[in-house]
């Protein structure tokens, strides 16, 4: 058996939030698979994009989302999750 060298933390609040897209909780575990420890992530929209098969203007509406949700800050070049 090979050992897991990447994966992310995903807040289960998140993905039972009935008021969140089914797109926006995927992005949010995808995000969270890029995070350090301190849950700070900065992949581009458009690796983002390339990983979803989402448009850029798709990924920034879930971003946006998942803002408004109080999920997801920005901090500088960081996205930051809950």
């Amino acid at each position: 058996m090979s050992k897991i060298s990447n994966f992310g933390i995903v807040n289960k609040e998140v993905v039972t939030d009935p008021n969140l897209s089914l797109q926006a909780k995927g992005l949010y575990a995808i995000l969270s698979s890029y995070c350090d420890k301190n849950r700070r992530c900065f992949p581009s929209l458009n690796t983002l994009s390339d990983i979803s098969s989402k448009s850029i203007s798709q990924i920034s509406l879930y971003i946006k989302e998942l803002k408004t949700a109080g999920y997801l800050t920005r901090k500088g070049k960081y996205l930051i999750l809950r």
